[in-house]
Parts: structure tokens; sequence; C-alpha cells
């Protein structure tokens, strides 16, 4: 049984409404009365409302460190300083709106150093210069590096699947986040979309290694590694379908952290995408499709009893 000084889904949802009409400031003097008697009418309410605030606080504090940053200044000094104010006020309006790019697209400074950048919603095929081939998942990012005899390339962001052209006494190595990897020719998935990279091998082998361990393991078919923390974690895998779901336009997990989930979909979201609160750290198992980012978000928060806001049209919160 629910308890009763928990706010319901729906005071959560008029307490949303209620919180994005005051932070508009399109709330008018009767709306003012409303809103009152509304938020003393029931303590649900007033508790919901205070959730609120504080998941936008948490939102906006970023901002609020940016923004709050004020010259020192003395009476005296005044009129000697007012050219390095409007120098400063420059520059933290500047720093706020780059501060601003990132969090509404934090992928930017990646896809600047990329020479390969899909489409949020498109798998992409890309033909290597070697004559390997690389499946990109959307909105992912690739470096390459193809001069002088290399085979090099690095996965910035995101999942790809590669299908490798075995030359003789030319290893292709792929780098994503600390795992490095070393193949002769196979098929193997790479998976860098929450921090940590997981490498799952469908075909032939790989030896994957990291800073602390240069010597690496060497994984074969059914096989996957996930270098997370410096370490390198190896399991056998039964079946390689959820994992290569994300080329049939879905994302299979089991037991992973919602917040991890999140993540992920994050990554293929117009806008961005969070979670807080206890639910974040709850785990879950199911398929989601990728091309209804918007649903997912729904289906994962009705199954871990978290409620979603959409506090804009690039930020959806859920809790």
């Amino acid at each position: 049984m629910q308890d009763h000084h928990e706010p319901t889904e729906q005071q959560k949802d008029q307490a949303a409404l209620w919180h994005a009409k005051r932070a508009g400031g399109s709330l008018s003097a009767a709306d003012e009365v409303v809103f009152n008697t509304w938020l003393n009418s029931d303590r649900g309410n007033r508790l919901a409302f205070d959730q609120m605030r504080v998941l936008w606080a948490q939102v906006e504090e970023p901002t609020r460190r940016v923004s709050n940053v004020r010259p020192k200044i003395g009476i005296l000094g005044v009129l000697s300083s007012i050219r390095p104010i409007r120098a400063l006020g420059g520059l933290v309006g500047a720093a706020a709106i780059v501060w601003g790019i990132f969090l509404f697209n934090p992928d930017i400074a990646t896809n600047m150093y990329a020479d390969i950048v899909t489409d949020r919603a498109i798998v992409t095929d890309i033909d290597l210069p070697d004559g390997s081939v690389v499946r990109l998942a959307a909105n992912s990012a690739l470096a390459t590096d193809f001069s002088s005899g290399h085979r090099e390339v690095e996965l910035l962001r995101g999942q790809a699947f590669f299908d490798v052209v075995h030359r003789n006494g030319d290893p292709f190595r792929v780098h994503a986040g600390d795992a490095s990897i070393r193949v002769v020719g196979t098929c193997f998935n790479v998976d860098y979309l929450s921090g940590n990279t997981v490498v799952a091998v469908q075909e032939g082998a790989v030896r994957v290694s990291n800073q602390a361990d240069i010597n690496g393991v060497l994984l074969g078919p059914g096989q996957q590694v996930a270098v997370a923390h410096r370490n390198l974690i190896t399991t056998d895998v039964s079946d390689l379908e959820p994992i290569l779901s994300w080329m049939q336009g879905r994302l299979s997990v089991r037991n992973v952290r919602v917040d991890d989930l999140v993540t992920r979909l994050d990554n293929l979201a117009d806008g961005r995408v969070v979670v807080f609160g206890s639910i974040a750290t709850r785990t879950i198992s199911g398929s989601f499709p990728t091309t209804d980012i918007a649903g997912s978000v729904e289906t994962i928060a009705a199954a871990v009893g978290g409620t979603v806001v959409r506090m804009s049209p690039w930020l959806t919160v859920v809790y």
C-alpha cells in the first residue's frame, strides 16, 4: 500500500505542470491563487512540488554556478573597473552559452574530432580504405588512420560491428575508451556507449588489452570482455543476438542498471534524457525499440515505478 504522505502519480504530474508554468513566467495572478490553493490543500501536493523543485535544481545547478560568478570590486574601483566587468560579463555569458551547448549536445566535441559521424536514427555501413567494413550504430562517431600502412580506427562513441579483411602481417587495431583491440581478420562488436567498453566476438579471434594489462585477453567466437575500471572481465556468451540487436533497431538488455540503459537511449534521443533518484540504480531487463525513444523511456519508467516529466522539447527527466 502506498504511503499516504507519498505523492501520487497524478500529484507528481500536476507538480511538474505548475513548476513549468512558474519557471516559464506564465503564471497570472489568478493562476497564482489557484496554485497556492492546490499547494496547501494536500500534503502530497506540497511534497510533489518540493520534489520537482529539487529535480529541476539538480539540472540547473551547473548553469547557476556559472551565472553566479561576480567580480568583487570596492567602491573606489568602480569607475576603473567598468570595462573589466563588461569583459567578465561577456566571458560569463559565453561560458553559459557553451555550457548550454554541451548540456543539450554533449557530442559536439567528439564529433569535431571524428572522421565519420552517423545520423541519430540510421545504422550505417562504412567501407574502409583497406576493404574492411564497419557497421555503425545510430549517433556513433569514428576516427580513422589508414595512412602510411596503418589500419587503425577509434570508436569515439556508440557501437560498431567490424568485418575485418585479413592481410598478412598487417594487424587491424580498434581503440575504444581504455580498450585496445588487435585483430587479423574477424567479425566482432564493440560497445562504447556508457563509459565502459564491451567487445564481443562473432567469428575469428581478437586480443583486447588496456594500460593495466598490455598482454590482455584472447577472445574467440561467443566470448566477450568488459573493460571497466582498468579491469578485463571475460565471459562466455551463449547467444550474440541480444548484443547485436541494435542492428535491427532494438536495444536488448538483461539485468542492467536503469541509469546505464537511459544513457544508451539518451545517445539516440533528439534531446537529453536523464534519470535521478533511487530508480537509477535499479536493474531492468527487456528489449526496447530505438526507433521510439519516448515510448521506450515510458516503458522503462513504468517497469521500475518511475515518473517521466518532459521539462522541454530538449529535456526529459525520469525519476
